[in-house]
């Protein structure tokens, strides 16, 4: 089995967990191994629920959960951040959902590491705002461009308000990915960060949705669509795909979505 970057738009354990089956298949194919240990990334207020959803996600899948924990307040800043060393032992990589931003501040120390031991063939699993910041180019946050507001305001989440904020991701992919679509309301942000400038092509995906992205090229799976924001000097343009049709797997992609 080809071993490739998984990206999840996040979604309830139910939904994901064909994403998290294919994930350890490709582990296991890669390690040869029925004792695989595996490296989860949980940045957010109280990282102890996301390990706790991470660990359901995988039950029974027969693999060991590493924990690499940080915690950070409600602006996105990490209070309390780990060493990271873990992950370079590690036979897969997982980053839970959270912010981005702070998913990538708590990985600042360790972005080469992955880089490499994703380029090494290391499994690569992102979901939700782990996906996000796989990206070339991140979307960490923010819902206006200019003051104008683009998209909406998630209640109690204060990191996300704001001007957009874009940065270098981890450079996994060499595009810009956003997670929870469709059930947030962003694929407006999208269009508008590529109307702007700030990306050249974003894939936006819903819940339960995955890419997977190898040298072979992009395959979509799962429950939801992908929303593929693409602009240019004529304006911007955005297609649809539902994941589920073979027509709608995205193997033309290969030269625009490499991984690294």
């Amino acid at each position: 089995m080809r071993v490739s970057i998984l990206l999840a738009g996040g979604g309830e354990i139910e939904a994901l967990r064909p994403i998290a089956e294919r994930f350890v298949a490709q582990i296991d194919a890669r390690a040869g191994s029925s004792s695989a240990k595996v490296a989860v990334v949980a940045a957010a207020a109280q990282p102890e629920a996301q390990l706790r959803a991470t660990e359901a996600l995988f039950a029974g899948l027969g693999i060991e959960l590493i924990p690499v924990v940080a915690s950070v307040d409600a602006a996105g800043s990490v209070t309390e951040g780990f060493d990271g060393g873990e992950l370079l032992t590690a036979d897969g990589i997982v980053i839970a959902d959270g912010q981005p931003l702070a998913i990538l501040s708590a990985l600042s120390s360790r972005v080469t590491d992955v880089r490499r031991l994703v380029h090494e063939q290391v499994p690569f699993l992102g979901i939700g705002g782990g996906a996000a910041v796989a990206s070339e180019v991140a979307i960490l946050g923010g819902t206006e461009i200019g003051g104008v507001q683009i998209a909406p305001n998630l209640p109690g989440d204060s990191a996300i308000s704001g001007e957009v904020r874009v940065e270098q991701g981890l450079g996994l992919v060499d595009l810009t990915v956003l997670s929870h679509a469709a059930q947030r309301g962003i694929v407006g942000l999208a269009v508008a960060c590529c109307e702007a400038g700030l990306a050249d092509r974003i894939l936006a995906l819903d819940e339960g949705t995955a890419l997977d992205i190898s040298e072979a090229g992009i395959e979509l799976f799962g429950t939801g669509s992908l929303w593929h924001v693409v602009g240019d000097a004529g304006g911007v343009t955005v297609t649809s795909s539902r994941a589920g049709n073979d027509e709608d797997t995205a193997e033309d992609d290969d030269d625009d979505a490499d991984a690294e």
